[in-house]
């Protein structure tokens, strides 16, 4: 598993997934915006990059990886940093 093309998916992925969840935070509440960025964020920055890196999936293609497997990492890489941050938040 390439860790390198995986953790450059998973920023271009976040940067506009902490925008739009930072956005959700300001609107609503906290809450919100940590199941933003757990949730929905994911397809959100998922569209970004299609529209704005689309031919960067062929680099991905050719490691191994598809477009599917790619979002199923950053979703739960998304979990497993957006359940501790929750359970804060609820404590604060």
């Amino acid at each position: 598993m390439n860790v390198r093309a995986i953790w450059s998916y998973y920023i271009d992925i976040n940067i506009v997934n902490l925008i739009f969840s930072i956005f959700i935070m300001h609107l609503f509440n906290r809450y919100w915006g940590i199941f933003m960025f757990c949730s929905l964020g994911v397809f959100v920055g998922r569209f970004a990059f299609k529209y704005f890196k689309n031919n960067e999936y062929n680099l991905y293609y050719n490691l191994g990886f598809n477009k599917l497997k790619l979002l199923k990492i950053v979703w739960i890489l998304n979990l497993i940093v957006g359940i501790p941050l929750l359970i804060i938040a609820l404590f604060i």
